[in-house]
């Protein structure tokens, strides 16, 4: 009799722990990139960017770098729900050319003035395409997201060109 009991309270302990593990699964869903989600108004706090163009001269491969980096953001976007993008604000860019062993560091401000573009999402595809640009949408949450861009350009005569660009965004 004391080991049915024993096998009982047994039998009942891993069913509670199993029951546990179950509802523990059922936590709330993950927040679901869409065009309902992405509507709204968002500060841009991130933009970083690089070029890399390959050049064959006199049978010498000649490799430029273009990097830009972003800094002291003051810019709104808002995503509509008639699928316009409006941009209004400024930051600074840091850009840093390098051929070789040389390179050459400038500095300007991009002033945006209610600049208004068209955007579409592709959910299953987690990508958003702003005039004609694809970008891929991670960490996708109700405070922000992040997009990347990545286009690679190769000319008839062998020329290249490699273009990233990663861009973050915090919700108001």
């Amino acid at each position: 009799m004391k080991i049915s009991k024993l096998l009982l309270l047994f039998v009942l302990a891993v069913a509670a722990v199993g029951c546990n593990k179950d509802d523990d699964d059922n936590g709330p869903a993950p927040y679901q990139y869409n065009k309902d989600n992405l509507t709204g108004t968002y500060k841009l706090t991130f933009y970083e960017s690089q070029d890399v163009e390959t050049v064959n001269v006199s049978g010498f491969d000649v490799v430029t770098t273009t990097t830009s980096v972003g800094d002291t953001f003051n810019v709104n976007v808002v995503f509509a729900s008639n699928n316009t993008v409006s941009l209004d604000g400024n930051y600074r860019v840091t850009e840093t050319v390098t051929q070789g062993n040389q390179s050459n560091t400038t500095t300007y401000i991009i002033d945006i003035d209610n600049e208004t573009s068209g955007f579409s999402v592709n959910a299953a595809g987690n990508e958003l395409t702003i005039d004609g640009s694809t970008y891929q949408v991670s960490n996708f949450s109700p405070t922000g997201f992040q997009i990347n861009l990545s286009e690679t350009t190769t000319e008839p005569n062998g020329d290249s060109s490699v273009y990233t660009e990663e861009l973050r965004f915090t919700k108001q």
